[in-house]
């Protein structure tokens, strides 16, 4: 799994912690300065990098990792 995590990019890091923290697509987008449909995007590719099957996943592998938004 850190093996999984590490091959995200930065953006992709910062998106998982909003999106693990409970933050909706708009919010992360504002929160970020960007587009919503870039927040998806980038949702999919850590969905897919991190082999999470559902968004209840990811935030348990958030949790394991220790996962925190920085803002």
């Amino acid at each position: 799994m850190t093996a999984s995590f590490e091959s995200l990019t930065p953006r992709e890091r910062e998106v998982m912690a909003f999106v693990t923290a409970g933050l909706m697509n708009k919010q992360v987008a504002s929160a970020m300065d960007v587009a919503e449909i870039t927040v998806k995007f980038h949702r999919g590719h850590i969905m897919r990098k991190m082999g999470a099957s559902s968004l209840a996943d990811l935030v348990r592998m958030a949790d394991s990792l220790g996962v925190r938004p920085s803002k």
